[in-house]
């Protein structure tokens, strides 16, 4: 076991006495369970599968987090079956795979089960981690082995997931996440929030000792920091492309979503700040498999409904946004929102100034940092109605020289975004 670990007493004692009893492993996978999810054993025999498969002298553990969840699921300490017959030929572990659980009458948080399966990665003193959610719902053995080999394997830290997508999903990380981590801190990865993700046992333990595990931006998109902690520390990253995944129903809406990723965001910037201004000499983030690829799966969305929100929005928080942005970018976006909806085009340049001047006023806190944050939800509707019409009938290379493009802008803009983000005042924009 790990010496040091210094934060176990948020750790239940039984969880502590399952862990110890599994002693130490080379393999942790954390698979994540709340009421409503579906099953985690789907998850848990793809795990077995790709572990037994892939790494059949190594020591494994398998460790689900059931948070709220109507499914019994797996049995606490219960040991995993070891042979499995397939192909003609059976599958058999040198070495015994566990299962271990905690449970909770409560819904675990993303920042809660997080910090439980860092926790469980320090004390256990694995080498590489999965992180899977039983709600994923075409999870498949070789998604984890595909993760879990670059860090076990390769010595990599970190490996987020690549997915195919339609050419209108995942706006918000093309828009917004994607551009700012790639001009700011030197690297990005496409999926700045994944939900299915591996990391090496130095990096959880650095996670675990330096993460305030009680900021509610954290609690909310946890994942999203240890992405960004692994980009800007010393630490080797890579993306690796899964396929396609299934979209689950949406489960929340567009205010809880971009009120918890983009306040994520800004926060992470605020917390890392004296990192990324002054950057260090980074490698490159490496891609196994294709960077992109575009799905056939169809995305309907209200495009007239998306202007008329924008259109209200900026007429309604005039006096917020007034206190978030410059004089000169609320006239062009108070301007926009009178034209019609064949000529709406919220441009590249403004959008960066938008996005900019969002993120200085939350560092310099202008007013409620959730109400600031809630205040760009209009704003990215239009900007999500632009994308919609400008490219209707697009194909991928049009819409991926757009997407350079706004990255560009990013980086056009930088040096302005850095002097107000230094700025004492407010009101000097």
């Amino acid at each position: 076991m790990a010496a040091g670990m210094t934060q176990e007493s948020f750790l239940t004692d039984d969880f502590l006495r399952q862990l110890i009893s599994v002693g130490e492993v080379d393999l942790l996978v954390g698979i994540t369970s709340n009421e409503g999810s579906n099953s985690a054993n789907r998850a848990a025999q793809a795990a077995e599968e790709a572990v037994l498969r892939n790494f059949p002298r190594d020591r494994a553990v398998l460790i689900n987090l059931d948070g709220g969840s109507k499914d019994p699921g797996l049995s606490e300490g219960e040991e995993l079956g070891l042979i499995r017959k397939g192909e003609g030929r059976s599958i058999e572990s040198l070495r015994t795979f566990r299962r271990i659980s905690a449970r909770s009458r409560n819904v675990f948080t993303v920042g809660t089960s997080l910090r439980t399966i860092l926790a469980a990665a320090d004390l256990s003193c694995a080498r590489a981690c999965v992180i899977i959610p039983a709600s994923a719902e075409n999870v498949v053995p070789s998604w984890i082995e595909s993760l879990l080999r670059p860090v076990y394997r390769e010595g990599y830290d970190f490996v987020a997931p690549l997915y195919s997508r339609h050419k209108f999903d995942g706006l918000l990380t093309r828009n917004i996440l994607f551009p700012l981590s790639r001009t700011l801190f030197g690297r990005a990865v496409r999926e700045l929030v994944p939900t299915e993700f591996a990391f090496s046992g130095r990096l959880a333990a650095r996670c675990l000792a330096e993460g305030s595990w009680n900021e509610e931006a954290l609690q909310e998109t946890g994942e999203m920091w240890i992405a960004i902690a692994a980009l800007l520390g010393d630490y080797r990253c890579c993306q690796t492309f899964l396929g396609p995944k299934v979209r689950v129903s949406a489960g929340s809406s567009v205010v809880s979503a971009i009120r918890q990723t983009v306040n994520g965001m800004f926060w992470s910037l605020d917390s890392t700040a004296p990192i990324w201004l002054n950057p260090p000499q980074l490698s490159q983030v490496h891609t196994i498999g294709p960077d992109q690829q575009i799905s056939g799966e169809y995305v309907r969305v209200d495009r007239k409904k998306l202007l008329a929100i924008y259109r209200s929005g900026i007429e309604e928080l005039s006096q917020i946004l007034g206190s978030i942005l410059s004089p000169d970018t609320y006239a062009e976006l108070s301007k926009l929102s009178s034209t019609e909806e064949t000529t709406f085009h919220l441009s590249n340049p403004l959008w960066v100034r938008v996005v900019y001047e969002f993120a200085a006023s939350y560092h310099h806190s202008v007013l409620n940092r959730d109400h600031l944050v809630q205040a760009l939800v209009p704003i990215y509707r239009g900007r999500v109605a632009s994308f919609l019409i400008r490219h209707r009938a697009s194909n991928f290379d049009e819409i991926h020289a757009d997407i350079e493009d706004l990255n560009q802008e990013f980086e056009r803009q930088k040096n302005w975004f850095f002097d107000l983000w230094n700025m004492k005042g407010q009101g000097e924009s």
